[in-house]
């Protein structure tokens, strides 16, 4: 199974602003074109509760969300709940009644995280990143962000390899990061 994620952070590697926000300043439009053809590539989407409620599902993708608010697997249209704390992936991924084989991880912190060193890793991270942007007191993409720790040196920790940095547009960039062999 192909899972990538997918994270704009900024020169601080905060993906939100203090307020828990993504902020204009991490907006690009070479950097959504590059987010959404992956998101149309995958067959679902993976994304935290917050995330959800945030984001309307306008191109009616297949959404698999992660929340502690529902006891296994709860099903709304091409909504499927998941509590990782009481099914595998596998079984969350049967309630969709479609074969799936490639997952567009989309965050926040704790989804990324989940992925970055669980049982079920990504095979692709895609980091990019808007220069000339810092987020003080903002999220970070991964938990060790706001430890101090770089999201390079976290990816790298994790096992990691960066692939060569890609620009998209004048100050924004990314770089796919996938398992070293």
């Amino acid at each position: 199974m192909r899972i990538e994620g997918y994270a704009v952070v900024s020169d601080d590697d905060c993906i939100a602003d203090a307020d828990g926000n993504m902020p204009d300043s991490l907006k690009n439009d070479a950097e959504w074109d590059f987010f959404q053809a992956g998101l149309d590539a995958a067959d679902v989407s993976v994304l935290g509760r917050r995330s959800h409620d945030a984001t309307p599902n306008h191109a009616r993708r297949n959404r698999l969300v992660l929340t502690r608010s529902v006891e296994a697997v709860k099903v709304d249209g091409l909504i499927v709940f998941w509590n990782p704390d009481a099914c595998p992936l596998a079984a969350a991924l049967q309630a969709f009644e479609l074969p799936v084989s490639h997952l567009a991880v989309t965050g926040g912190r704790d989804i990324f995280d989940f992925f970055l060193t669980g049982e079920v890793r990504f095979t692709a991270f895609h980091l990019s990143r808007v220069r000339g942007v810092t987020l003080p007191g903002g999220t970070g993409v991964f938990s060790g962000v706001n430890r101090g720790q770089s999201a390079e040196a976290i990816l790298a920790e994790a096992g990691y390899q960066p692939g060569p940095l890609q620009v998209l547009d004048e100050g924004v960039d990314v770089v796919s990061w996938t398992p070293a062999p």
